[in-house]
């Protein structure tokens, strides 16, 4: 005997086997129980949830041999010639292919015969949106005022597209989709009946592909019934699929609060690695927060369509993000899967995004404003924590102290209101103003030195740089680098700042990595360098031409050391 796919082996046979439309189940086997028949039902909703075959199961119990009853016997005649497909007084009809004013004419005239087997002639005509505009029209007054014995049930996936002169005729049904957990169960039993062991979280990977389909789900585990034979695991369904893992998305989370993009950009690698599709992995995320925003808002659990494990994790990842930053993500996620999809370099654009999303002050847009606030507002939390643990014995104190070796009984005395703070650093303003960088000495004078030397052995030795990058694996960074001419033109007080041609979110790319790049240039040329930023080079340029002022050194001297520690000597 030939292979029967799954879907048309378990198709419902009695209404207790439909499975997610408890509603519409209990209000027609209410109606079958009291006799109040309807004479046409709209039965509409997406693809796969059951529509088709609630009409089957409908029409079996109006016509079965003990009924009209709420539950078939699937036994008798009726019945089993309906479960083939052969009755006479059930009329399927595909208004995709009969969808003209002739095939409706047909039907008229077949209408008014009375049924052959059964109490009821049925007709079940699917995707009746497709009718035309003529056919509407002849359709009209026989479904307004049908014989007693004929019922119409029309099931469609567009109801929108029917005239408000059929939608005001019929008993409107809508079928939801199914939810994972339903469909869960579901799989399980019938893959248990196959002699299939199969994990939960490959069934709940399944289920979440199928977007609520039955017959989706159903054709799904077929496909991985066969690839993994009498055992199905989760890793053979992410393989078979492939979809990406729970875990990544709760680490990419993570990673987003902690402010990791490189860990987020490892992840992709991941990702890319595995051969997984860069638009599906995108959707996924954004379906990942959408589920997260709800669990946030305290929305209905049915509106959360995960498995009661992963709801708690969930929740418990819900309450590191506000509401705000959640929307603001899928934001950007909207937006990075448009671009992902029609782009020539997809994993870029998605690598950018995916930086963004780490960075907030990077944010564009109306999201900027708030997110940038955002951003504040953790860094002065974060100085706050570390402030309150701060003392006048901390390690950062007395590495500031200068050498007391020889010096007086009165110099050594501490401060009484300071305690262990230091002297404080004398400022004169007879320095020469041409030097541009200030470093405090071990006696705790301040000294200027030329940092033009120094930049142009960084410009001499920046191939080398880049190539102490690629040894590292940072390829992308270095490639970047290059096509967006990425150089030293400026180094002002141990301050370096690079020159850039290229768009945004190529520059997010290299400020994420410029720590790796300050390692780099101190392999290469011992400078302890730290990247502030980008400019243009003919910019760097005018701001070298220019002498720095007394007032500009010892402005730069009081961010060094602190107001409290630099005094201004006239002399």
């Amino acid at each position: 005997m030939a292979y029967v796919a799954l879907y048309r082996r378990y198709r419902p046979r009695d209404f207790d086997e439909i499975v997610g439309q408890e509603a519409i189940v209990r209000t027609l086997k209410n109606q079958i129980r009291t006799g109040k028949i309807g004479h046409a039902y709209l039965f509409c909703g997406m693809r796969g949830t059951g529509k088709t075959s609630t009409a089957r199961v409908f029409a079996k119990a109006l016509n079965c041999e003990q009924g009209p009853t709420d539950t078939p016997c699937n036994r008798c005649r009726n019945c089993l010639a309906i479960n083939e497909g052969g009755m006479i007084d059930v009329i399927e009809m595909d208004a995709a292919s009969n969808r003209g004013i002739d095939d409706i004419r047909t039907l008229r005239e077949s209408v008014n015969f009375p049924p052959s087997e059964g109490r009821y002639r049925v007709y079940i005509i699917d995707e009746v949106h497709m009718l035309t505009t003529e056919a509407f029209n002849a359709l009209l007054k026989t479904l307004e005022e049908p014989p007693e014995h004929v019922v119409f049930i029309l099931a469609t996936t567009e109801p929108n597209k029917l005239p408000s002169t059929i939608l005001s005729r019929c008993m409107r049904f809508d079928f939801r989709r199914v939810q994972t957990r339903e469909l869960v169960s579901h799989l399980k039993r019938i893959s248990a009946e196959n002699g299939v062991e199969a994990e939960d979280k490959a069934l709940a990977l399944i289920a979440r592909s199928s977007q609520g389909s039955m017959r989706d789900a159903l054709s799904l585990l077929d496909k991985a019934l066969a690839f993994g034979g009498d055992k199905l695991t989760y890793r053979d369904a992410l393989s078979l699929f492939g979809a990406v893992g729970d875990d990544l998305f709760f680490e990419i989370s993570r990673a987003v609060k902690q402010r990791a993009p490189g860990r987020i950009l490892d992840i992709i690698e991941e990702v890319v690695g595995l051969g997984k599709d860069l638009l599906r992995f995108t959707d996924d995320l954004m379906g990942f927060y959408r589920n997260l925003l709800m669990v946030s808002i305290g929305a209905d659990r049915n509106l959360v369509d995960v498995t009661d494990e992963e709801y708690g994790e969930l929740e418990a990842l819900a309450k590191s993000y506000s509401r705000e930053e959640i929307l603001n993500i899928l934001d950007l996620l909207k937006t990075a899967s448009n671009d992902v999809r029609w782009a020539s370099q997809p994993r870029t654009v998605l690598e950018a995004a995916m930086v963004k999303l780490a960075l907030p002050e990077l944010w564009t847009g109306e999201t900027a404003p708030a997110a940038r606030i955002k951003a504040l507002e953790e860094r002065v939390e974060e100085l706050e924590k570390r402030l309150e643990g701060f003392s006048g014995s901390s390690p950062a104190y007395e590495a500031q102290k200068p050498d007391t070796g020889g010096a007086s009984a009165g110099s050594q005395a501490e401060n009484p209101v300071t305690g262990g703070v230091p002297a404080r650093t004398e400022v004169s303003r007879e320095v020469t103003p041409e030097r541009a960088s200030a470093r405090q000495t071990k006696s705790g004078e301040v000294r200027r030195e030329n940092p033009g030397k120094e930049l142009l052995e960084l410009k001499e030795k920046w191939p080398r740089v880049l190539e102490e990058l690629a040894k590292k694996g940072k390829m992308t960074v270095v490639n970047v680098m290059e096509a967006c001419r990425v150089e030293p033109v400026e180094l002002q007080k141990g301050n370096l700042f690079l020159s850039f041609e290229g768009f945004d979110g190529q520059k997010a790319l290299i400020e994420i990595q410029k720590n790796i790049i300050e390692e780099a240039i101190k392999n290469i040329t011992g400078m302890e360098i730290a990247v502030k930023g980008f400019r243009k080079a003919e910019e760097a340029a005018s701001r070298d031409s220019k002498d720095v002022s007394d007032e500009e050194f010892i402005r730069s001297a009081i961010e060094l050391f602190g107001e409290d520690l630099v005094e201004i000597d006239d002399n």
